[in-house]
């Protein structure tokens, strides 16, 4: 009897720890695809982007960043279903969501509707995951709720982001609000993403058949070149139009007020990456030039390859127009 009880109770347990077993091994199967902080992010807090993407994601909305007279790029962000849902019912990211941003350059042909643009060729991936118990306080790609990372478009693989106070946050800034997303832009999260819509958003300005985007939206080409003294008001005034339709986003012209760009209050003759209380990128930092009219202008006509991997490039085309940007180079020599 002493031994039936005995076997009795060891089946007993052998069957306990079997269910319990196989309970944690469904539990896991079924935690593994949407637990960010096992199967993207290591030990160490490296970022690693989804090698099946865009599997297992959902499209959620676009920018479509407008240069010269069409789209320069068009940045489409992709989540998960699950942190859809989530945010959907909420109004929040819940802890580990995924947020990834695709950025192409653009081509266009006139079509049916206009001229059109689609995506072309890939420039960079971006990839942010909440974090809620700020899991590596000691890493510079994790902070202010997230971790950070930018992905090389020739290797997906590797991550060049360095720091995220200096290569990502600027950007997020404006967003503080929507826990540093523009969330007004993605429609797949429903209602509760309409929040903080910045006061001066408008339809975008309609040409012909088509819709056509575009930073200089006003027509300071049509009013005179400047020849004279009241010339070069005038120059002035198209340069402070042209500034506020394609710079203000980003730029302050006040001193000391930083934006997602450093503010240009005082910039003519500046050395570049000097300003006192902007992080610059390193490449700006150590380009060894100095913002004279000239160097302005190349800049403000190539951002991208004038200073090689400076930030500005990576978001911004450029003016193409020569005489937009004298206006512009004339307006920034008034701010001193």
């Amino acid at each position: 009897m002493v031994v039936d009880r005995m076997v009795r109770r060891a089946l007993t347990a052998a069957l306990a720890a079997l269910i319990l077993f196989l309970g944690q091994s469904v539990s896991a199967r079924e935690a593994a695809p949407t637990d960010t902080f096992a199967t993207l992010v290591d030990a160490q807090g490296r970022i690693r982007f989804p090698p099946d993407f865009p599997a297992d994601f959902v499209y959620i909305g676009a920018w479509a960043v407008a240069g010269g007279n069409g789209v320069a790029d068009i940045h489409a962000v992709y989540a998960r279903p699950s942190d859809v849902r989530h945010f959907r019912q909420s109004g929040a990211f819940p802890d580990g969501a995924v947020l990834i941003k695709e950025v192409t350059t653009t081509i266009g042909a006139p079509h049916t509707t206009g001229r059109a643009y689609w995506p072309d060729k890939p420039v960079t991936w971006f990839m942010m995951v909440k974090d809620v118990r700020t899991r590596f306080p000691g890493s510079p790609l994790w902070g202010d709720g997230w971790g950070w990372a930018q992905f090389d478009p020739a290797d997906k693989t590797r991550q060049i982001a360095k720091n995220y106070k200096a290569d990502c946050l600027g950007c997020h800034v404006p967003a503080r609000a929507n826990d540093l997303v523009y969330t007004y832009a993605y429609p797949a999260l429903g209602p509760r993403a309409q929040a903080n819509v910045p006061a001066k958003a408008a339809p975008a300005v309609q040409e012909g058949s088509g819709h056509r985007e575009t930073r200089q939206v006003i027509n300071v080409s049509a009013m005179p070149a400047a020849t004279s003294p009241v010339a070069d008001e005038v120059a002035t005034a198209k340069g402070k139009l042209a500034f506020e339709s394609s710079c203000i986003g980003c730029h302050s012209v006040s001193s000391g007020v930083q934006g997602t760009g450093p503010s240009l209050f005082g910039v003519a003759g500046r050395k570049a990456g000097s300003l006192p209380g902007y992080e610059f990128s390193p490449a700006m930092k150590s380009s060894d030039l100095s913002w004279t009219a000239e160097n302005l202008d190349n800049h403000l006509k190539n951002t991208r390859n004038f200073i090689p991997d400076n930030r500005m490039g990576r978001f911004f085309p450029g003016v193409p127009d020569a005489q937009v940007r004298a206006d512009i180079i004339k307006y920034l020599s008034t701010l001193h």
